[in-house]
């Protein structure tokens, strides 16, 4: 099954949501920089440092990395500093300032500014495309739960912004995460793949593992198997099975003129 979304054929609908002004500014390779991005100041203004196209799309349209496909090598590579103001009209529809590189951008309404950008900018054509592929489900496993309630739970929601997930000093944590957030992340840096949330547990939990893990696991840059080793020791499981998986397709793209 295929379905096609393309970026010309809803062009006419996101155009008159676009920045007031907005420039964008590829990175000199080598050159020293420090990326502190994204980042939305008072009044809605969007600042993206030390970002590829490939990042960018994914803050813009709620992707995972993982989930986009086709285009030139550049997307992935060329890096850009993104600087954008909305007008007066769209600064008061803009009613969430937090964003972060693990959840994106909260508020949608600054992600199809974004999106206009990228399709303007990049000339971007693109369509969605649905593949038969793995899936993992997130669930009980019949163990005790270790997760405890949150103790700084007021902020978190179940399809809001809530705390962190993180390997330091040789183990695991959790903060403040439902577990639909637990489930995106684990699709996102962990799995590449889908993750459904069955858990059927609400609110938010904190968790640290009691110990480091061994030498090998707090040296090394790939953390999958700490981290599936992580899930059985809270008391949940991933279930590995075959489901629809959407992929995020890039007709075209190109690199922007100067600006």
């Amino acid at each position: 099954m295929k379905w096609l979304f393309l970026a010309l054929g809803c062009a006419s609908l996101v155009r008159a949501q676009s920045f007031e002004v907005a420039t964008i500014k590829p990175i000199v390779p080598g050159a020293p920089h420090m990326a502190m991005g994204p980042r939305i100041l008072p009044g809605g203004r969007l600042v993206i440092e030390d970002q590829t196209l490939k990042g960018m799309l994914v803050l813009a349209f709620h992707i995972a990395g993982w989930q986009i496909a086709g285009g030139d090598g550049w997307i992935a590579k060329q890096e850009y500093d993104v600087e954008a103001k909305p007008s007066g009209e769209s600064r008061s529809r803009i009613k969430d300032l937090r964003a972060s590189w693990v959840y994106g951008i909260e508020d949608e309404h600054l992600r199809q500014l974004l999106q206009t950008l990228l399709i303007d900018r990049f000339q971007l054509k693109f369509h969605r495309e649905m593949k038969t592929g793995t899936i993992y489900v997130l669930e009980m496993s019949g163990k005790p739960i270790k997760l405890q309630p949150a103790t700084h739970a007021g902020s978190a929601s179940e399809g809001g912004f809530t705390g962190s997930i993180g390997f330091a000093g040789g183990r695991w944590g959790l903060f403040n995460t439902t577990m639909p957030r637990l489930a995106q992340f684990a699709a996102d840096y962990e799995l590449h793949a889908p993750v459904e949330d069955r858990t059927n547990l609400s609110g938010a939990f904190d968790y640290r593992q009691p110990a480091p893990l061994s030498d090998s696991d707090a040296t090394t840059t790939d953390n999958t198997d700490s981290f599936l080793r992580l899930i059985p020791e809270i008391g949940l499981k991933l279930t590995r099975t075959t489901g629809q998986v959407e992929m995020f397709v890039i007709d075209r793209a190109e690199k922007p003129s100067a600006n």
